[in-house]
């Protein structure tokens, strides 16, 4: 399938800042690492808002009228792209609310604080878990309808926001070990549970030609596409059939080896005491890593028109 790069940076970007935003709240409501100071408070909510709104705007770059846009609340109650907008959408003023509100009261929590805290926590996660499940639940493409999709989406967006809160915690000059412990912990979790999803991935699927045709009692051959000049499915859902065999297995490994095995162990040596260098090798790794993993997901991803046109099985 083609992997638009709008869509690989949204998802990436966007899962950073919401993993970004729920971990800081987390660190904040907890004094992880030590009490969080105004200062900070104020430069990690603007960092944090940043890279969700960049996210957010690249999601725009692959609509045909980006004006049109809002109408993607117009079906809450049954589209999952409506309730993801409906999340973002709610996510900004409940956090500029818990910003303002703590910030102008000396960064001394109240019960109203708290709850607003929890509250835009609870929307950034939300907000992740609403966009795994918009490809999680298109059966025509049997790669991502998995219950896995929605955790994976969550646990990189986690993964990469720890390793950018571990800097935000350095630059601070609070104690950064406890959340890199966090960060290298969810990264952990990240490896199983992306290794899984790919073995549930790759497990033979049972619909062919046959079956979506009604046909069961013979082999059923492609003799004419019915087309001459390449059409939107052509572009769309039948592109990347160069992905198999061993270049799927090496970009494969590269996101659980290099994506997140890797940022895991670094992290893991800054909760040892390590410098802030390992806390920013760790993102790049982890940012690349993400990056690479939402390309093959779409790479990789075989829609079930792909059985009318040359594909086997799916």
């Amino acid at each position: 399938m083609h992997a638009p790069l709008s869509v690989v940076l949204f998802t990436v970007l966007s899962g950073a800042g919401f993993g970004f935003v729920a971990l800081f709240i987390f660190a904040d409501l907890f004094a992880v690492g030590g009490a969080v100071e105004r200062g900070e408070l104020l430069g990690a909510s603007v960092l944090g808002l940043v890279v969700v709104t960049a996210g957010l705007l690249f999601s725009t770059g692959h609509l045909t009228k980006p004006r049109e846009g809002w109408r993607a609340l117009a079906r809450v109650r049954s589209s999952w792209l409506s309730r993801e907008a409906a999340v973002a959408g709610l996510f900004y003023p409940v956090a500029l609310l818990y910003v303002l509100f703590y910030a102008f009261s000396g960064a001394e929590h109240s019960a109203f604080t708290v709850i607003l805290a929890l509250l835009t926590a609870a929307l950034a996660l939300g907000t992740m878990l609403t966009t795994g499940m918009i490809y999680a639940c298109v059966r025509a493409v049997r790669d991502w309808n998995q219950s896995l999709t929605p955790v994976n989406f969550l646990l990189l967006g986690l993964g990469s926001g720890a390793a950018l809160l571990v800097l935000v915690r350095f630059a601070a000059g609070a104690d950064p070990q406890p959340l890199a412990a966090v960060g290298a912990t969810v990264l952990a979790v990240a490896v199983a549970a992306k290794s899984a999803w790919y073995w549930g991935k790759l497990s033979a699927g049972n619909s062919t030609p046959g079956t979506a045709l009604g046909l069961t009692n013979g082999k059923v051959r492609l003799h004419y596409e019915g087309h001459a000049a390449p059409t939107f499915l052509d572009h769309e859902l039948m592109a990347n059939n160069h992905l198999k065999g061993n270049s799927a297995w090496l970009y494969r490994a590269a996101v659980v080896a290099g994506g997140l095995l890797l940022p895991a162990i670094l992290l893991g040596v800054v909760a040892a005491g390590g410098s802030w260098l390992w806390a920013f090798l760790a993102l790049i790794l982890a940012l690349g890593g993400a990056v690479l993993e939402r390309w093959l997901f779409f790479a990789e991803a075989r829609h079930a028109v792909r059985l009318y046109y040359a594909e086997q099985r799916i």
